[in-house]
């Protein structure tokens, strides 16, 4: 097995290196067969002693930035700083480039990525992974014609990618290119057809053409095919939602709030369903959920005030608005933070009638119920 061979290897390794201390070609090979091993502790140790013994041997700086890379996305800060080393040695190699471009990529410098990517595609053309991931960082970036040219160009060189074709479909929808759109995702269920996310890709394109009808079909199949997946049952609120099936929305988003009970995005969209349906105490509870959960949205605190007005609780709605306000201007949005000072000062006018009807009404029961207690007193004492 490989890792017999490895051990085997590693050795014979070490004899050779109990009398060839300083040989630092042979520490790297040390260092990747502890890597191979999984014992990436002691291999980044052996490579550190072969660059420490030959500084320019770019195959230790190559290998030190490929064991930091597998050590996870917290390491690829250190991992390009050795990848670096190893291409500044070595400007050409393709083979340094490529892990480059991870490093880059984990640390989300997409820009610089791509840059290393397209050095890589002039000597390889025929890698169809690079252009994939050149294609998505596009789409990343909001490029979709250009991620086009980039998928199209990994379609040629291997025409049954599902993921790619999804990709595509995707960047033609963003282009408002329905009809080619609609060609790339339904050539992936063709492709691929118990594939759940290319059945919600398919349907996420008919949603974005207003195709509602066949936007279902499609969530449909998918949901049979993944039953667990929330966001499937979520897109048929939408599609629901946006047809104005209100009350069938609502049932959706409903049922994925039954086993995500913290499931932002369905709070949301319910809690407008039942402001149109004019259901203002569900929508009020709604948006309270939704605000213990976001606390620095002033849209919702702003809406969560608009229902409470609804329900005629203005001192709710008071404070709901004045917290909408403090919010919307620390994000600098002066003209809505103006709009609901207004409002607020307008809830607390009539918080403060409302109070002060509630006391007239207490005292007013107070004193009745006291005379009542008084008349019954008489009367007790008259039958005497």
């Amino acid at each position: 097995s490989p890792m017999e061979f490895n051990k085997d290897s590693l050795q014979q390794l070490e004899e050779y290196l109990k009398s060839h201390p300083d040989d630092a070609e042979a520490w790297n090979v040390h260092g990747v067969i502890l890597a191979n091993m999984g014992e990436f502790g002691p291999a980044l140790r052996s490579l550190d002693h072969a660059i420490k013994l030959n500084p320019r041997l770019v195959a230790a700086h190559l290998n030190k930035g490929r064991v930091l890379l597998t050590l996870g996305p917290e390491k690829a800060r250190d991992a390009l700083v050795s990848l670096k080393k190893a291409l500044a040695l070595d400007p050409n190699s393709v083979e340094i480039l490529v892990d480059l471009a991870r490093a880059l990529g984990a640390l989300g410098r997409t820009r610089e990525e791509k840059q290393a990517l397209l050095r890589v595609v002039r000597e390889r053309r025929d890698v169809w992974q690079i252009w994939v991931r050149l294609g998505d960082i596009c789409i990343e970036n909001g490029e979709f014609k250009e991620a086009l040219k980039y998928y199209d160009t990994a379609l040629k060189i291997k025409d049954d990618m599902v993921p790619v074709l999804l990709h595509q479909a995707i960047a033609y929808s963003m282009l408002d290119k329905v009809k080619n759109a609609i060609s790339a995702a339904e050539r992936a269920v063709k492709l691929a057809p118990d594939d759940a996310t290319a059945w919600h890709v398919l349907a996420d394109i008919h949603i974005r053409a207003e195709r509602f009808r066949s936007a279902r079909n499609a969530l449909e199949r998918a949901r049979q095919l993944d039953p667990s997946d929330l966001s499937i049952i979520f897109t048929l609120g939408l599609v629901e939602y946006k047809d104005g099936h209100l009350k069938e929305a609502a049932k959706y988003f409903r049922a994925v709030l039954k086993r995500d009970h913290k499931h932002v995005r369905a709070l949301h969209n319910l809690a407008l369903v039942l402001m149109d349906l004019e259901d203002w105490k569900a929508a009020a509870e709604i948006w309270n959920r939704l605000s213990s959960i976001i606390k620095d949205s002033p849209s919702i605190f702003d809406a969560k005030a608009t229902v409470y007005a609804k329900l005629k609780d203005y001192c709710a709605a008071h404070q709901a608005w004045e917290r909408a306000r403090k919010l919307y201007k620390k994000k600098g949005d002066d003209v809505n933070a103006i709009r609901v000072a207004e409002l607020a000062r307008a809830a607390r006018i009539n918080c403060s009638r409302q109070k002060k009807a509630e006391r007239a009404e207490r005292e007013h029961k107070r004193m009745t119920r006291s005379f009542d207690d008084r008349f019954e007193l008489r009367r007790k004492k008259k039958k005497k």
